[in-house]
């Protein structure tokens, strides 16, 4: 069975091949020949090799992490007798670590090979490099030959901070994450489908093609600095993996969110043009929500109903709202409540999973709080950020140390950086509404 890396680089070959179709036809002038138009059908085209190819590397990474999740539930113990067959020492975590009380890693085992990962190879502890050099653990993928160089964390943090990354972001745990095998990269979408016509007997068939657009991603590089003490010791190790990934990992999600929700295309956000008022979504897109109706306290339940009836049905299915937790209370909950039927029971309890009009709810604290008027102001969307956006990823996160920048206060300064883009392409028309629909409120 092919891993998921494999599947993964295929994917990519066939955009690309695609692509290059293209590119040929449109510098020399000329629609797509008969069998590159065949070929761009059989990747393209629904239930396509493409189609095909995507659905394998789903069930794929569900395999692998399924096996990932026995090797933690169970099989760790055989790992360590290949460690130790190899003259090796286990991979545990001693007993005076494990004192700290986890809230990022799965188990205390993996959370101390991250920490003395850190410690040795971004910090430069002596005693942490010699743990590593018993156990097996090198660095991965350098770009130098000492920790300002910088390193690509090992699996177990990076896993860690992808992770929580979903955890606490909207924008990674929603938008369709695709890779990036290049700074700039160009992905098909198909914007028009081929057309079906009744054919009379021994009469000749319309031809009609498929209609593709070009969506761009361009890797912007995000950062986050962090400072540690200098003096910290080997009984340190798990709590230094718990802070640093836990500190990467919310500041990369509310970034990526704040460039989703807030994207105004200028260097604040990296150039990225999200949903927000004035940003990626076309007119049609959009529904104005009643006159006066300029709060989250003053929205009706008629337009939450006329938002949600401008979503297309191809992005139904997939549908959430996004609104920040102040705003469902202001607003959905106060509606839901004057509904009627409640109980001083389900009061007190609250609501179980957070559903309106049937469409779950998610939160998104980047998105608006103020229980003040605002006007011409998007306070929610409804829609399906898988098929509105795409979120290409450029490579895994690296961390560097710097003794120097924080020298006054005798700490080291921890850098992580990551490369992605997120490009809103599904945005509608003057007219007809996308994947996405924002709800806003009136000029006045």
């Amino acid at each position: 069975m092919k891993n998921s890396a494999l599947i993964r680089e295929e994917i990519t070959d066939m955009r690309a091949e695609v692509q290059a179709m293209i590119d040929l036809a449109e510098t020399e002038k000329r629609e797509l020949l008969d069998d590159e138009q065949a070929r761009v059908d059989e990747i393209l085209n629904v239930g396509g090799l493409l189609t095909k190819a995507e659905a394998n590397l789903e069930r794929v990474q569900k395999i692998e992490a399924n096996k990932h999740e026995a090797i933690r539930a169970g099989l760790a113990s055989k790992l360590d007798a290949n460690l130790i067959e190899n003259g090796l020492a286990p991979l545990k975590a001693p007993a005076r670590a494990r004192t700290t009380a986890l809230s990022s890693f799965k188990d205390a085992d993996e959370a101390y090979l991250s920490g003395q990962y850190i410690m040795a190879h971004v910090l430069g502890n002596r005693h942490s490099q010699q743990w590593c050099a018993d156990h097996g653990i090198k660095a991965v993928m350098t770009t130098g030959n000492n920790p300002k160089g910088g390193y690509l964390v090992p699996e177990p943090l990076e896993a860690t901070i992808i992770e929580l990354r979903e955890v606490y972001g909207v924008a990674r745990g929603n938008c369709r994450v695709v890779p990036m095998t290049d700074g700039n990269n160009t992905w098909p979408k198909i914007n028009s489908e081929v057309t079906a016509y009744y054919v009379g007997e021994n009469a000749a068939i319309t031809a009609s093609d498929v209609g593709l657009e070009q969506v761009r991603l361009e890797a912007k590089k995000l950062a986050t600095l962090t400072a540690v003490s200098s003096e910290l010791n080997e009984d340190s190790v798990i709590a230094v993996a718990e802070m640093l990934s836990r500190s990467i990992a919310s500041q990369f999600a509310k970034a990526e969110d704040s460039a989703l929700f807030l994207g105004d295309g200028t260097s604040t956000y990296g150039g990225i043009l999200g949903v927000v008022t004035g940003g990626a979504l076309a007119a049609g897109s959009i529904h104005t929500a009643l006159s006066g109706n300029t709060a989250f306290g003053t929205l009706d339940l008629v337009d939450f109903e006329a938002a949600v009836s401008k979503l297309p049905q191809y992005a139904a299915p997939g549908a959430k709202w996004f609104i920040s937790r102040a705003g469902y209370w202001l607003s959905m909950a106060r509606l839901a409540d004057a509904a009627g039927g409640n109980t001083n029971m389900n009061l007190a309890g609250g609501p179980g999973e957070l559903q309106f009009l049937g469409i779950p709810v998610v939160f998104s604290q980047v998105l608006p709080v103020a229980a003040a008027a605002t006007v011409d102001t998007h306070l929610c969307y409804v829609g399906d950020f898988d098929m509105g956006a795409l979120l290409g990823d450029r490579r895994g996160i690296s961390v560097v140390a710097d003794e120097s920048f924080y020298f006054s206060q005798d700490s080291l300064a921890i850098r992580a950086t990551e490369r992605y883009d997120i490009n809103v392409h599904d945005r509608g028309t003057a007219s007809v509404g996308g994947a996405i629909i924002a709800l806003d409120t009136p000029g006045s």
